[in-house]
C-alpha cells in the first residue's frame, strides 16, 4: 500500500512554491510519491493564455528532474473534455485500490473546493492536504477545514510551511514585462520559457537568425530544451567529434558544432516531430512515419538552419545522416555518425564488435569503424525483429563491400 500525493493544476508555469508544497507534504505526511498531474481543460479557468499541453508537460519534467520522489502523470492530459478531480480520483481508486491518495492544494483552492464537481465524493476518496500560500489568512484556513470536516466528514490536514505569495499569474505578468523570474521558478523552467518565448517574453532562439549562433548560446538553448541525460550525451558527441576531427584532418569547429546540434530536434516527441516536418514540408518515408526515432536527423538539420543560423551545408548534412548513415559519406558525416554511437557516455553491450574495439578503430580507420558500427546495428535490429531503414541497409552494404 502506497501513500501517494497528487498535485493538480494547470502549472502555467510550474514554480518554486509548487515544489515546496509537494516536498513539505511528502515529508510531513510520509508520502511515498508525489505525482504532478497537469489539467487539460480545468473547469474554473479560461484556456486562453494557457501554454500548450506539451510545453507544460516539459516544464514540469524539467522542474522535478532532481527530485527522486516526484513523478509526472499525463492522466488528465489524455482525457478529453473538462478535467474534473472527481473523475481522476474515481479512476485512481478503481485502478489502485490498495493505495491511499492525498490531494495537495493551496488555501485559495481550499476555499473554493465546495464548488468543485461532487465535493462529497472527492472527500470520500482522498485525504486533503492544504497549504497556506499567503493568499488566505490562517484563521480562514482553520475555518474552512472545520467546515468541511463537520459537513462532509472530510479528512483534511494543513501543510505547515512559510507563506509565499507567488503565483503563476504573477510570473506570467513579470515575463510579459521583461522581468527576471529566476527566483520564482527552477532554472531549467526559466530557461525553457526563454527558449520558446512563452508568456510574452523574448525568445532565446530566434526564428531565421541572420548569423550562426555562438557556441555559448547554443549551450543555453540546448540545456533549456533537452533532458539532462540527452544534453550530457550531446556534449559527449561534440567532444568526441572534435577529437576525431583533429586526428583525421577535419575542421574541429565544424565537427564540434555538428556534434552539438545533432540531436537538437530531440526535445520533441515523435508525434510533434512528424507535425513539425509536415509544417516545414520535410518529406518522410513510410518507415520514418512508423519509426519516429529516425526523423530527428532530417528535422534537426532544418532546426539547425532556421533556428540556430547554421548555413554550412556540410554541418547540416552531417546532422541529417547521423542516424541512418548513407553510402559515400563525407569525412564530417562519418565523424558525427561515429561520435554519436561511441561517445564516452555510451555503455552498450554491442556485438559482434565491442565499443572498445570500435573506439580504437575509429581513430585509425573511419571506414572500418563505420562498418563495425553498421554491422552491430543491423545484427541487433535483425535479432530484435525491428524494422530496418532501407538507407541503413544500403549504407551497411556499401561499407561492407569496402572491407573486401
Amino acid at each position: 500500500m502506497a501513500k501517494i500525493g497528487l498535485m493538480g493544476g494547470t502549472f502555467n508555469p510550474i514554480h518554486n512554491v509548487h515544489l515546496s508544497m509537494a516536498e513539505e507534504a511528502r515529508t510531513q505526511y510520509q508520502l511515498d510519491e508525489v505525482r504532478f498531474m497537469p489539467s487539460k481543460n480545468p473547469p474554473h479557468k479560461n484556456k486562453q493564455g494557457i501554454a500548450s499541453d506539451s510545453h507544460r508537460k516539459r516544464m514540469i519534467q524539467h522542474a522535478i528532474q532532481d527530485h527522486p520522489h516526484f513523478t509526472f502523470s499525463d492522466l488528465e492530459l489524455k482525457r478529453e473534455g473538462i478535467t474534473f478531480t472527481r473523475d481522476t480520483l474515481a479512476y485512481l481508486t478503481e485502478t489502485c485500490p490498495g493505495d491511499q491518495f492525498y490531494f495537495i492544494l493551496g488555501g485559495d483552492s481550499l476555499a473554493s473546493l465546495e464548488s468543485w464537481k461532487e465535493p462529497a465524493y472527492i472527500f470520500s476518496r482522498c485525504h486533503i492536504l492544504a497549504a497556506n500560500r499567503g493568499d488566505i489568512s490562517e484563521n480562514k484556513i482553520t475555518e474552512w477545514i472545520q467546515y468541511y470536516q463537520e459537513k462532509y466528514g472530510a479528512r483534511i490536514s494543513e501543510i505547515q510551511m512559510p507563506p509565499q505569495r507567488i503565483s503563476s499569474e504573477m510570473i506570467r505578468n513579470k515575463l510579459a514585462s521583461g522581468c527576471d523570474v529566476s527566483t520564482y521558478c527552477p532554472v531549467p523552467v526559466t530557461q525553457y520559457i526563454r527558449f520558446h518565448g512563452l508568456y510574452g517574453c523574448d525568445r532565446l532562439l530566434q526564428e531565421k537568425p541572420e548569423s550562426p549562433m555562438k557556441i555559448s548560446d547554443m549551450y543555453a538553448c540546448l540545456s533549456a530544451c533537452l533532458k539532462p541525460k540527452r544534453y550530457i550525451h550531446t556534449l559527449g558527441v561534440a567532444m568526441t567529434a572534435a577529437n576525431l576531427a583533429a586526428v583525421h584532418g577535419c575542421d574541429c569547429t565544424q565537427a564540434y558544432t555538428a556534434g552539438l546540434l545533432h540531436d537538437c530536434a530531440k526535445y520533441l516527441t515523435g508525434k510533434e516531430q512528424i507535425a513539425a516536418c509536415q509544417e516545414a514540408d520535410i518529406s518522410l518515408t513510410k518507415v520514418e512515419m512508423e519509426n519516429t526515432a529516425l526523423i530527428h536527423g532530417k528535422l534537426g538539420a532544418y532546426i539547425a538552419k532556421t533556428r540556430y543560423g547554421i548555413q554550412d551545408r556540410e554541418i547540416l548534412s552531417a546532422i541529417t545522416w547521423h542516424t541512418t548513415g548513407k553510402p559515400k559519406m563525407t569525412l564530417l558525416e562519418k565523424i558525427i555518425y561515429l561520435a554519436d554511437y561511441m561517445e564516452p557516455g555510451r555503455a552498450m553491450n554491442c556485438k559482434p564488435y565491442s565499443l572498445a574495439q570500435i573506439r580504437r578503430t575509429s581513430f585509425k580507420n573511419l571506414d572500418r569503424a563505420l562498418f563495425m558500427v553498421l554491422e552491430c546495428c543491423v545484427k541487433y535490429l535483425e535479432k530484435s525483429g525491428a524494422p530496418i531503414d532501407p538507407q541503413t541497409i544500403d549504407t551497411y552494404k556499401y561499407y561492407r563491400n569496402k572491407m573486401d
